[in-house]
């Protein structure tokens, strides 16, 4: 399957709000642990939805440079273009 930065921004979010507690309102800039209240594990959830979701691996030393929620959008488009699955 081929994305667009805007499809793949839409379900990273989507993937997250899932992830969250209460009403939380998840942005781009929203930070994964301070602001969405994700622990480790919740990472390790994600994580491993997003490799099912964009059929790809994300390796570990990857998640230490990942902050908020434009982070895992930057990681993912970048790890999608390489493998030339988004356009746009």
């Amino acid at each position: 399957m081929t994305w667009t930065r805007e499809t793949l921004r839409a379900e990273i979010i989507k993937l997250l709000e899932g992830h969250t507690t209460g009403e939380v309102k998840v942005t781009e800039s929203s930070h994964l642990v301070a602001d969405l209240s994700i622990d480790s594990l919740g990472v390790m959830e994600i994580v491993a939805d997003m490799e099912d979701k964009f059929d790809l691996t994300i390796p570990d030393e990857v998640l230490r440079e990942v902050d908020t929620v434009a982070d895992v959008v930057k990681t993912i488009e970048l790890r999608l273009k390489n493998e030339g699955r988004l356009s746009g």
